[in-house]
């Protein structure tokens, strides 16, 4: 199986790792699901400890504490 790690925003964890999407707003919910529409990513399986901020991440479009997250490549 081949992996792809993606740095994105920390607030994403519960959706991404768990399927919760409960804590986020609508347009947060949004977000990650038009992210995730090209359809290059299984399922996410891992996450990195510790947070760290970064002025940009393969989400693209702001700043924000994220994660590292190991996902299934489907490309």
């Amino acid at each position: 199986m081949e992996t792809i790690e993606l740095t994105l925003p920390e607030y994403w964890a519960c959706a991404l790792v768990n399927g919760d999407f409960s804590g986020l707003s609508k347009e947060e919910e949004q977000e990650i699901e038009e992210f995730f529409e090209c359809g290059y990513y299984g399922h996410c399986f891992g996450v990195s400890d510790e947070s760290f901020f970064t002025n940009w991440h393969d989400a693209g479009r702001y700043g924000a504490d994220c994660l590292v997250y190991t996902f299934e490549s489907l490309d």
